[in-house]
């Protein structure tokens, strides 16, 4: 594509054009910096570190528009993690993210405020990958 989102210590995302360097858009919301980014075709879902411990799902069509207010941008923030987030991905169903102890997956269809529905695998994770196929874990 023709935009890059990148997640910086000043708590912020910024989606850049990619062609001219300009910055488009910058999105506010976390209280820590922000550790890992994923991107989808209508999402954006950012994980913060320790002083913040939040994964965030925003918008990224309204993002596309310059004039978009930041704060109308974010859907939701899940608030389960206990250790920074290292690594998120997602599909059209659910987010899954992981920190150093925990895995949360987060329902899209069946959100239940303000935890988008989490389910919580323990183990030691470091990244999170799942298949480009749908991803559904039994309930």
């Amino acid at each position: 594509g023709s935009h890059l989102i990148s997640g910086s210590h000043d708590q912020t995302l910024r989606i850049w054009n990619f062609a001219t360097g300009e910055c488009i858009q910058v999105l506010h919301g976390h209280n820590g910096c922000v550790a890992c980014v994923a991107v989808g075709k209508k999402r954006i879902v950012s994980g913060s570190d320790d002083e913040d411990l939040t994964l965030k799902v925003w918008d990224l069509t309204a993002a596309l528009d310059a004039g978009s207010s930041s704060d109308a941008l974010l859907f939701t923030t899940a608030k389960e993690h206990t250790d920074w987030i290292g690594g998120v991905k997602f599909d059209d169903f659910q987010v899954i993210s992981c920190s150093d102890r925990t895995l949360f997956v987060y329902d899209f269809l069946d959100p239940t405020p303000p935890s988008l529905g989490a389910r919580p695998l323990n183990g030691p994770f470091g990244e999170v990958w799942f298949p480009h196929h749908t991803l559904r874990l039994p309930s």
